[in-house]
């Protein structure tokens, strides 16, 4: 154990001397990944912006709708930046695969709390009984109990939930209109239940059922969730204008205000599969084989939660829906914007043995053409669709599509157990993206080797391409010749803007020998 502190510390003093000598030489160190994602995210992501201010790594990080940790073709915010790089002021190469590397750099979203025991509803109500038996019958009636019980299963870190107990702890005095702190007990070693005195609040008749009366039952607990009632209180505290709701009229200043802020975000951003599972309190693995088995028109939202998040208006409509069993009513829907195409992409099964048969589906919102890529553990990626069997690549809205094909004339299988990504890219412009140039004389399914490599130079080898086209129309004008006709269909809308939607998925093969 010496040995390895010296070891430690020698490293430290090295790494030390180093950056001492580079400051004397006017060399600068290094700007770490983080601080330079954040610079390259500050110029290029409006999106990544906190109330319009400065972008904080770490929100960005913990949101669904930006970011998949270690899955940068499944981030929003990588698609983006590929998605704008050939315009004008485009994030550049360096900045892009900045962004990539430090996505693919952030812990997986439940790497906090593999290991954590998972608080089942059954442990919550023996937890509640057991504090009413200590406290008697008439304080257990006069309290009520705020839940961070589903943020424990979602892997929320010890130090975030520090922050939200903190966060249940000013809202709770706000509410009661009190100058020193309200008096919270805690229930369980994990402090997921917090208990509060209704008589504390001494708040105007009706508020309190204004604010609890449609709390939802969270994590098989009638325990309100703790970032609902935060997300609940911001709203009524300033109703918008004209909508007839009593308002709370109650004041935070400026830090109260942020804390709270932060809490009910938790319930208002995105959920993914970790967070819809803790909300229902099952595992995640559990939530994914049910929402395979979802058909009918909530078919595509149970498939996007599977591998992606949903907003929520989008989860609360589909949990509502296997609550009741009305998965045949349309779900919400998140608005796309004109300039963007979802797509919404899912396999057969949420995970497969090795030799299994895999079929992909895709669906998405606009007309255009879909190119689906295989990128394996190694980094390779090939070309699924189109290929030199199946070369229409046009997919219209709405539309479920199947690839393989029902009667076609190949199959897919993953041969080796481990991780396998399915990236999918639909453009309106252009039949494929750029960087692909397909030639199935030579390649039925086309080959693009390493995936990243392939990223980085796929603006320079389309800038190739062209020119080796419009050298082969110059060739033939001077010989007098016809120009060669097309290959293939031309893009739906050639000339319109560049909308393109993106998507990834990872696709689990567990190791060989069966359940």
């Amino acid at each position: 154990m010496c040995a390895i502190a010296l070891s430690i510390l020698t490293a430290a003093l090295g790494s030390a001397a180093v950056a001492l000598a580079q400051t004397v030489a006017g060399v600068s160190p290094p700007v770490p990944l983080p601080e330079r994602a954040r610079a390259a995210l500050e110029t290029h992501c409006t999106e990544c912006r906190s109330n319009g201010g400065a972008v904080d790594l770490d929100t960005v990080a913990d949101d669904p709708a930006l970011v998949v940790p270690k899955r940068p073709d499944a981030s929003r915010i990588y698609q983006m930046l590929l998605r704008t790089s050939p315009a004008p002021s485009a994030p550049t190469p360096a900045e892009i695969e900045t962004v990539r590397d430090w996505i693919e750099s952030l812990p997986a979203r439940d790497a906090e709390c593999r290991d954590r025991a998972r608080i089942t509803p059954e442990t919550v109500e023996a937890q509640i009984d057991h504090w009413a038996e200590m406290v008697g019958p008439s304080e257990a009636a006069d309290t009520r109990f705020v839940s961070l019980v589903h943020l424990w299963n979602a892997c929320a870190s010890p130090a975030r939930l520090k922050e939200y107990r903190e966060a249940a702890a000013i809202l709770l005095t706000a509410l009661a209109r009190r100058s020193e702190p309200i008096a919270l007990q805690t229930l369980g070693d994990e402090s997921a239940i917090l208990a509060f005195r209704e008589g504390d609040l001494q708040s105007p008749e009706g508020e309190e059922e204004l604010l609890t009366d449609s709390a939802p039952a969270v994590g098989g607990t009638e325990a309100i969730p703790v970032d609902w009632f935060a997300a609940q209180f911001l709203a009524l505290s300033r109703p918008k204008e004209g909508s007839g709701e009593r308002a709370i009229p109650v004041d935070l200043d400026g830090a109260a205000q942020r804390v709270v802020s932060a809490l009910a975000r938790s319930w208002t951003k995105d959920v993914d599969l970790v967070r819809a599972a803790a909300e229902r309190g099952i595992t995640a693995r559990a939530l994914a084989d049910r929402l395979s088995a979802v058909d009918g028109d909530a078919l595509y939202a149970a498939r996007k939660l599977i591998h992606g998040a949903l907003s929520r208006a989008e989860w609360d409509a589909l949990s509502r829906a296997l609550d009741d069993d009305t998965l045949d009513t349309p779900p919400a829907k998140r608005t796309i914007p004109d300039t963007e195409i979802e797509v919404i992409l899912w396999t057969d099964k949420p995970r497969y043995w090795p030799r299994d048969l895999v079929t992909i589906h895709a669906s998405v919102s606009k007309a255009c053409h879909l190119t689906l890529i295989n990128v394996d553990r190694d980094g390779k990626a090939v070309v699924l669709f189109p290929n030199d069997i199946d070369q229409d690549n046009l997919v219209a809205p709405g539309v479920t599509i199947r690839v393989p094909g029902t009667d076609a004339s190949y199959q897919f299988r993953f041969d080796r157990s481990g991780e396998e990504q399915i990236v999918a890219i639909c453009q309106r412009t252009s039949r494929h993206p750029d960087g692909i140039d397909y030639d199935y004389e030579k390649q039925r399914f086309e080959i693009l080797g390493d995936w990243r490599t392939f990223l980085r130079t796929a603006s320079l080898r389309e800038q190739e391409a062209r020119a080796r086209e419009e050298a082969e129309v110059a060739r033939r004008k001077r010989r007098g010749e016809r120009p060669s006709p097309p290959v293939g269909p031309a893009a739906i809308d050639p000339n319109g803007p560049a909308v393109e939607g993106r998507a990834a998925i990872v696709v689990p093969i567990d190791p060989a020998g069966g359940p």
